[in-house]
């Protein structure tokens, strides 16, 4: 009786304590996978040897950007996508203009370490300001972001 018992036992216990069957939402690979997976269109490109700024503008077409004739002020830099904003809040303060702060939490589709050109210039007359700067993917040479003011110096004439 003892042994009709003991087996009985160990039926009921293997089966109470059976491991569950592997299935796709059981394995350890999915509980270990992020809920949102992240999909870049630009994805991270910092180890990749991509050409200086000096030889990306030599090359650049004149139409997609070109710096101010008689400029003050020109930024070619390669810098991390992530390291916009300081470059935009450095070219303001070179050229003493107030501009808001760039928000780049919208652009989740850029990894923060792709590799892009800042292409700045500044030109200043006695008559006029003129700004601008471009954002330009160092891969694939687009255009992520830019900017251009023009500001018109108003003298009252007695």
């Amino acid at each position: 009786m003892m042994q009709v018992l003991f087996m009985s036992l160990m039926f009921v216990s293997s089966f109470l304590l059976q491991q569950p069957q592997h299935s796709v939402e059981n394995t350890a690979t999915t509980l270990c996978t992020p809920i949102v997976a992240t999909s870049y269109k630009y994805p991270n490109n910092q180890y990749q040897s991509l050409q200086n700024e000096d030889d990306f503008y030599q090359q650049i077409n004149s139409a997609l950007y070109e710096e101010y004739s008689d400029a003050s002020l020109n930024i070619r830099q390669k810098i991390a996508f992530k390291d916009i904003p300081k470059a935009i809040e450095t070219f303001h303060l070179k050229t003493n203009l107030i501009g808001k702060k760039i928000d780049l939490t919208q652009h989740t589709f850029i990894h923060p370490n792709r590799q892009v050109y800042f292409l700045a210039s500044f030109r200043q007359t006695e008559q006029e300001t003129y700004h601008k700067y471009f954002i330009i993917d160092a891969e694939t040479q687009t255009i992520l972001l830019g900017n251009s003011l023009y500001n018109p110096h108003n003298r009252i004439v007695p």
